[in-house]
């Protein structure tokens, strides 16, 4: 798949890794055969079941949860803002 200024080509994959069966939507994380797995933490290789009622998609181990909260973070604005302006590459005048 390759993602050019946001649009996306080629075909979406299921999460589980080798599967050959495309997925329904580029929404679905899974494909029609692996859905159950929609249900368990995000987290790689655990089989904890997930708290989607909570509106969390990792189980309540303790550093699961904050990686999901430190990925949730990325997409603020002000955390955004924070690392570009910390570039070196951006000039921050004293006066501003």
């Amino acid at each position: 798949v390759i993602v050019i200024d946001g649009i996306t080509i080629g075909h979406p994959c299921c999460g589980v890794l080798h599967c050959p069966i495309s997925l329904q939507s580029n929404r679905h994380r899974f494909c029609p055969d692996h859905k159950e797995r929609h249900r368990l933490c995000a987290v790689e290789e655990c089989e904890e079941a997930a708290e989607f009622t909570a509106g969390f998609m990792t189980c309540t181990d303790v550093n699961h949860r904050l990686l999901e909260t430190n990925h949730k973070k990325r997409d603020k604005a002000m955390f955004q803002l924070r690392t570009q302006v910390a570039r070196p590459t951006v000039s921050n005048p004293d006066d501003a």
